[in-house]
């Protein structure tokens, strides 16, 4: 098993980091990998590239500037494929030697739309197929399930999937629970469609 290790830090890589409401930005290491909460190093322009494939089928490019307040106006949980080892970062502050270019590349991401007390909504899970089978989506949801256990007033994380496997993963890996069985359970559970919403494919 791949070594891994955690910390927090004040500052990421950029002066004028945006707003972290849920507190300093965490880092998490394993070895070729890092994950972190820490805006600054998620590019816009990468993000939107993704959401133009068919591994983000719900999603449409948005116009750069939407990207970014849809960025801004979240948490974020990013994994970047790196030449380090989590010995080496852990070593460096938690944070690998190169925190930009072709030696930190996006490998997967998760939104989680919150008033970072009572409510969470997680959304926009991927991790791209070449970083697929490798744990890294159980990995960021441990991450997740770390941060948000230091939230004292929260009431629940929604969540919602079309995929079985995805759902076992959600459930083993945040204690996840069908929504009947859950606190909410006999509650009305209603959606208003909005312009931005896309039929499932057939063949998901």
């Amino acid at each position: 098993m791949a070594a891994e290790a955690s910390s927090q830090a004040q500052a990421g890589p950029s002066k004028s980091a945006p707003i972290q409401h849920e507190g300093p930005a965490r880092y998490w290491a394993r070895d070729g990998f890092f994950l972190t909460t820490d805006k600054t190093f998620l590019d816009p322009f990468v993000v939107n590239e993704i959401f133009d494939t068919d591994l983000m089928w719900w999603n449409d490019p948005l116009d750069i500037d939407q990207m970014r307040k849809m960025l801004s106006n979240c948490m974020t949980l990013a994994i970047y494929s790196v030449p380090d080892t989590a010995a080496e970062m852990k070593s460096n502050g938690g944070l690998p030697r190169e925190t930009s270019g072709p030696n930190c590349k996006l490998a997967g991401l998760c939104r989680v739309v919150t008033d970072y007390v009572t409510f969470a909504y997680l959304t926009d899970v991927f991790i791209l197929e070449d970083y697929q089978r490798r744990g890294l989506a159980s990995w960021m949801m441990r991450a997740l399930k770390e941060v948000v256990d230091g939230w004292p007033n929260l009431r629940g994380l929604v969540l919602m999937t079309h995929d079985s496997a995805a759902a076992r993963m959600y459930q083993r890996e945040l204690g996840a629970l069908d929504f009947d069985e859950g606190p909410s359970a006999g509650l009305v559970v209603l959606e208003m469609p909005g312009n931005g919403v896309k039929d499932v494919p057939e063949d998901h």
